[in-house]
């Protein structure tokens, strides 16, 4: 039962942290939980103004991904559109 809740303990801080450092590094996007493609333990979809590039955007979630991954064994899945 412990290691229950310090996983979800775990979600719940690498989610705020790599939503704080995406909105620090671009203000204005839009950041929602969406439903998990497949065995992902998080899925994003992270909505920006059409003045960013998106490679960009995409090669910063993934860093980001990769530091959750590293530090909390959780695997995060960052899906960038553009508003319409």
């Amino acid at each position: 039962m412990q290691e229950t809740i310090v996983t979800g303990k775990n979600l719940a801080e690498a989610a705020a942290k790599f939503v704080d450092s995406l909105h620090h590094k671009y203000p204005g996007i839009k950041i929602e939980p969406i439903s998990n493609y497949e065995d992902e333990d998080f899925t994003f979809e992270i909505t920006i103004p059409k003045d960013l590039p998106i490679d960009q955007v995409e090669e910063t979630c993934h860093k980001e991904c990769i530091k959750a991954e590293d530090k909390y064994d959780l695997f995060f899945l960052p899906k960038v559109v553009y508003e319409k």
